[in-house]
């Protein structure tokens, strides 16, 4: 006798196999996103590599002949390697990437080739500012599009690239953009340990309450203390609306930072009014004469930048970053390990060049409207130098030469962002 297949059977099969075409699927829309994924990052990052590229052509043109124009040109190169690298884990297949790798190696091909000459000619600058210009254009594509990526390509391949897969040192250090101001983020290889008697926590607890005001101050409580070569007391301040954690060092009892536990305030008072309550905010403080050198603004907060000036010379690694609300201009924030670290008596600040004979050594396509004397950290030394505020093509930099030599320091970019001021 036939055995007869249950009638449940065929409507089992059925549904396991909707389950099995479900769930690839599913594999498939994820995969799908984790491709699109890379590719976007990809393409985002040749783009900013290419960003950075022509900050450091601009450089290297304006620094003439020399070192310092040598210099900058062999990050450009090492920037359009590193684009030339992000373009390549997208899929040669697709034209709009061939054309982007073509654009990308002829302009690593072009640089190369100024190394081997004296500066940039303004025709090498204007060849490059087009090659710069569609390479990018390509990029940002490539980027706002990523899902064509994945799609066949629908017409036939013209180009196919001979240069851009062979090996690239990844140990090379890129520049990256310095936020908030000229060597922010500068400071000794070496952290100095802080001196003086060890404090106890209800100390430190004090210092933080007088350092914010006292008066604002709700209660405290233990926060985290950090450790290393400067172990710090950690204090957390509850205010009206707003909590603070500080850290405080165990020697010294110096506040090296407060940080808020949010950031969404209202506009509602001027970056002017900020600036004022942050200079009276460190005089009370014990800070020295400091001079504002740059701001940003992020989600209602006023983040200033200060460097100490002593003898009329503008300290730069001696520097402190305050935030306040722009509600009510309140001091929120503070980080001031910069200053402890690097703040001395300093001597030898007298210049051997004036700003006349320094100024002499800049190219002459430069227009400067101001100068002043300086020190700014250089690798793991300090270099008195006058800083020459400068325009160029309507972009505004930053160029140092060195009081005592006349060399070339550096030059910085100024570049006007959402947020405020920033140097690259």
């Amino acid at each position: 006798m036939k055995k007869r297949i249950p009638f449940q059977l065929p409507f089992l099969y059925l549904s396991l196999l909707a389950v099995l075409l479900g769930y690839q699927a599913h594999q498939s829309s994820q995969y799908r996103h984790q491709l699109t994924e890379i590719y976007r990052g990809a393409a985002l990052s040749a783009v900013r590599n290419m960003e950075n590229m022509e900050y450091s052509l601009n450089k290297a043109m304006l620094s003439g002949e020399g070192t310092a124009a040598a210099r900058y040109l062999t990050t450009a190169s090492d920037q359009a390697g590193q684009a030339r690298k992000s373009l390549s884990l997208l899929p040669l297949s697709h034209p709009d990437t061939m054309q982007a790798v073509k654009m990308t190696n002829q302009l690593s091909d072009y640089v190369q080739t100024l190394q081997k000459q004296n500066g940039i000619t303004p025709y090498d600058a204007r060849q490059l500012r087009e090659l710069l210009s569609a390479s990018r254009e390509y990029a940002e594509l490539l980027y706002n599009n990523e899902e064509m990526l994945i799609q066949p390509p629908r017409e036939p391949l013209s180009f196919y690239p001979e240069q851009g897969t062979e090996a690239l040192d990844d140990s090379l250090q890129y520049p990256t953009l310095i936020y908030d101001g000229p060597f922010s983020d500068a400071r000794k290889e070496e952290p100095l340990p802080f001196e003086g008697e060890e404090i106890s926590w209800e100390e430190a607890e004090q210092i933080a309450r007088d350092c914010i005001g006292k008066e604002r101050v709700l209660r405290t409580g233990h926060g985290t203390d950090t450790f290393g070569p400067n172990p710090c007391h950690g204090i957390t301040l509850v205010l009206e609306d707003v909590t603070l954690e500080a850290a405080v060092t165990k020697k010294g009892g110096k506040v090296l930072w407060l940080t808020p536990d949010n950031a969404d305030f209202e506009n509602l008072v001027t970056l002017e009014q900020c600036r004022e309550e942050a200079l009276s905010f460190l005089s009370r403080n014990g800070f020295p004469v400091m001079e504002c050198t740059s701001f940003q603004i992020y989600e209602g907060v006023a983040v200033l930048a200060f460097a100490a000036v002593e003898n009329n010379v503008l300290l730069y690694p001696d520097q402190v970053k305050v935030q306040l609300r722009m509600d009510n201009a309140q001091v929120v924030g503070l980080e001031s390990k910069n200053f402890w670290q690097n703040h001395r008596a300093r001597n030898a600040l007298l210049p051997t060049l004036s700003a006349e004979e320094a100024q002499a050594s800049l190219p002459s396509r430069l227009q400067v409207s101001g100068n002043r004397l300086c020190v700014i950290p250089v690798n793991d030394r300090e270099s008195l130098c006058w800083e020459f505020a400068c325009s160029y093509d309507n972009q505004d930099y930053l160029l140092y030469i060195n009081a005592e030599n006349g060399q070339q320091e550096d030059l910085l970019q100024i570049v006007e962002s959402a947020a405020g001021i920033e140097t690259v």
